[in-house]
C-alpha cells in the first residue's frame, strides 16, 4: 500500500509538470500571437498612413502645380480679361479707309464747338456750356454729308444722333450738375468720332479720377494744361492727360 501511494504521488508530479509545461507553451503561443497581430495591425496602419500620406501630398502638390500655372498665366498676362475685351473691341472697329479733308474740317467744327462747352463747364459757366450746345448742334444738322462715303455717313449718322440727345440736354438743364453729366457721355461720343476720321488738330484726352464720386470720367482738351470740367473752381487742375489725339 506504501509503495502504491508513492507511485501515485510520483505519477501526480509528472503530470502537474506536463500540465504545467503544456499551459507555459500554450501561453508563449497566445502571447507571440497577440504581438503577431499587433504588428500586422500596426503595419497595416502604417500602411495606410502612408498611403494617405502619400495621396495628400500628390494633392499638395497637384495644388501647387495648379497654383503656379495659374501665377505663371497671371504673370505673364495680368490683365488677360481685359486683354481679351480689348481685342474684340479693336475686332469690331469699322474701317472707314482714308477720310476726305471735307470730313476733317466738319469733325473739326464738332470739337470746336464741344470745346466751348467745356470751358464753359471748366469756368462754372452753364450760360456758356449752354451756348455750346445750341452751336454744335445746329452744327451738325447743316453738315454737309456729300464727302461722306456710305459706311461713313452710316457711322457719322450714329453718333450725330447720340449727341443730339446729350446737347439737347445740356440746353435744356437748369443746374451745371446735369450739364456736366451729360457732357461725360457726350465727350465718349465726341472722342469716339474724332478717333474714327480724325481731328485735324493736336487735342489731348484728360481723366480725372475724383470726377462723379470718384467714378471718374474723361474729356478732350486743346491744351495739356488741365482745366476740368467736372469740378471747375473747386478743383480746376485735377486730372491727367493720357492720351495725344491727331
Amino acid at each position: 500500500m506504501v509503495v502504491t501511494f508513492h507511485l501515485l504521488l510520483i505519477l501526480k508530479k509528472i503530470i502537474m509538470k506536463k500540465l504545467l509545461a503544456g499551459l507555459w507553451t500554450i501561453s508563449i503561443l497566445v502571447i507571440a500571437a497577440c504581438n503577431n497581430n499587433k504588428q500586422n495591425n500596426t503595419h497595416e496602419q502604417n500602411m495606410n498612413h502612408d498611403s494617405m500620406t502619400h495621396d495628400t501630398m500628390q494633392m499638395d502638390t497637384m495644388k501647387d502645380m495648379k497654383h503656379d500655372t495659374m501665377s505663371s498665366m497671371n504673370h505673364d498676362n495680368p490683365d488677360h480679361s481685359m486683354a481679351g475685351m480689348s481685342a474684340e473691341a479693336t475686332a469690331t472697329k469699322v474701317n472707314l479707309g482714308d477720310t476726305d479733308p471735307a470730313v476733317k474740317k466738319l469733325v473739326n467744327t464738332i470739337t470746336s464747338q464741344y470745346l466751348i462747352i467745356k470751358n464753359g463747364l471748366a469756368g462754372d459757366n452753364n450760360t456758356e456750356a449752354k451756348k455750346g450746345a445750341v452751336q454744335l448742334n445746329s452744327a451738325i444738322k447743316k453738315f454737309d454729308k456729300s464727302f461722306f462715303t456710305a459706311s461713313q455717313k452710316k457711322e457719322f449718322d450714329k453718333y450725330a444722333d447720340n449727341m443730339n440727345d446729350q446737347l439737347q440736354g445740356i440746353t435744356a438743364a437748369k443746374q451745371i450738375e446735369e450739364q456736366r453729366a451729360l457732357f461725360g457721355v457726350l465727350s465718349q461720343q465726341v472722342y469716339d468720332l474724332v478717333k474714327l476720321f480724325g481731328a485735324n488738330q493736336i487735342l489731348y484726352y484728360d481723366h480725372c479720377p475724383m470726377a462723379f464720386n470718384n467714378k471718374g470720367a474723361m474729356w478732350l482738351s486743346e491744351t495739356k494744361e488741365i482745366t476740368n470740367p467736372y469740378l471747375g473752381s473747386s478743383m480746376l487742375t485735377c486730372g491727367t492727360v493720357q492720351e495725344i489725339v491727331q
